[in-house]
């Protein structure tokens, strides 16, 4: 039994619960405007025209994303016909994957209680439930980014993990290309970290694995639409500017250091994730104290240069930091845990080698593991509570929604 819950438990209650909040009622409302409603229109343009690279919307050329999440849905509508369930599914699994890599990433990254805590958190954080419900890319490119971050740890004992690792990353990249790249400096703390030594085949697949997966779709629109798609895809849509000519203008530089875009940021962060927001901010600074450990220098690697990215620009949306939430999970769940085993450790180092501190220490571990449990419960079950209507209820969120139903009869 024990053995049962230690190494099964974990993972299928937080695939029962990540199931439930992303899987049920999932076609019963109307696509939502714009972005929603525009990809499931650009999948269906797939399977009409039969083109899987020339992406087209409303009779016009559509580039400001790579196609691998028009490509999913199109399967999905291929498989399941052309309706709301099917546009949001891979979104849904794409969620439902994440909150088990997460699982898995903190495991492996500090130990298998912190991830539990961390899926259980990622779950009930509102935006990110939200977006798995929803047919966008978000989802899928936060899936795409834990997978190569787990896969980049489990080279070190398994360096044929190294095979799959391109793979996944080149996914990311097909996903949403730009924002994608901020992954390189995880993956390549983690591989010089680890000391994985990596046969120079595996090098060479990564390269031409690489360059399989992303380029075809980049030189096939390049050689139809001209520099015009490199400068939407990368600029416009990638890096929020105006276009190629505003990288280095005098006022997108002054513009890039303005305070209340910094502000923006976190106050967007706090929308997205409501009530974990605060112990988000507590553990986020506080965590210093373990910076010298390589888990925690990792979630610093992942959170502070997109912060510092994301605060450069007046164009961020809620949306686009759903790639954080992974990290606030772990960083939340993993200084909870580190925490308490530092006053167990305290408590204990007073007895010394007495008997009382072999007995004391069980009865400590239990009580930490209580006490965490109690917070991240007591706290998820009040976002949860906030979100009954929308889980359980299958009540529309907001008046278009309501608008678009009674349109619909």
């Amino acid at each position: 039994m024990n053995r049962f819950f230690r190494y099964f438990f974990s993972p299928i209650f937080l695939f029962c619960l990540s199931s439930f909040f992303f899987l049920r009622f999932l076609g019963q409302t109307p696509l939502r405007s714009w972005d929603e409603a525009w990809y499931a229109e650009i999948a269906k343009n797939i399977l009409k025209n039969g083109n899987w690279f020339l992406l087209r919307w409303n009779g016009l050329p559509y580039f400001d994303h790579p196609p691998l999440g028009f490509w999913l849905t199109a399967f999905s509508f291929r498989v399941f016909g052309i309706n709301e369930m099917a546009a949001r599914l891979p979104s849904a699994l794409a969620g439902i994957g994440s909150v088990l890599l997460i699982f898995l990433l903190g495991k492996n990254l500090f130990r298998q209680k912190t991830g539990f805590w961390a899926g259980i958190i990622l779950s009930t954080m509102p935006w990110f439930w939200l977006r798995s419900r929803e047919g966008n890319l978000d989802i899928l490119l936060v899936f795409f980014m834990l997978l190569s971050i787990w896969l980049a740890g489990k080279a070190k004992d398994s360096p044929k993990a190294f095979f799959f690792l391109p793979l996944a990353f080149g996914f990311a990249l097909l996903t949403k290309t730009v924002i994608a790249f901020g992954l390189l400096p995880i993956l390549f703390f983690i591989l010089i970290k680890s000391k994985t030594k990596i046969p120079k085949k595996y090098l060479l697949f990564a390269f031409f694995c690489l360059f399989f997966i992303v380029f075809p779709w980049y030189l096939i629109n390049y050689h139809y639409y001209g520099f015009a798609f490199l400068d939407r895809n990368i600029f416009v849509t990638g890096l929020k500017l105006p276009g190629y000519q505003a990288l280095f203008s005098a006022k997108s530089i002054n513009q890039a250091f303005s305070l209340k875009y910094f502000i923006n940021t976190f106050g967007q962060i706090q929308n997205g994730i409501s009530l974990w927001y605060k112990p988000f901010l507590v553990t986020f600074f506080l965590s210093v104290i373990f910076i010298r450990r390589q888990s925690v220098f990792v979630l610093y690697l992942w959170l502070v240069p997109y912060l510092i990215i994301f605060s450069l620009s007046a164009k961020i949306e809620l949306w686009h930091l759903i790639i954080l939430y992974p990290a606030i999970a772990l960083s939340i769940a993993s200084f909870l845990s580190l925490t308490t085993d530092l006053v167990i450790g305290r408590i204990l180092s007073f007895f010394k080698k007495s008997e009382k501190k072999y007995s004391l220490k069980p009865f400590l571990n239990s009580f930490s593991y209580l006490v965490m449990a109690g917070f991240i419960l007591w706290n998820g079950s009040r976002i949860v509570k906030g979100l009954y209507k929308d889980i359980v209820k299958n009540n529309p969120v907001n008046d278009e929604i309501i608008l678009a139903k009674a349109a619909g009869k």
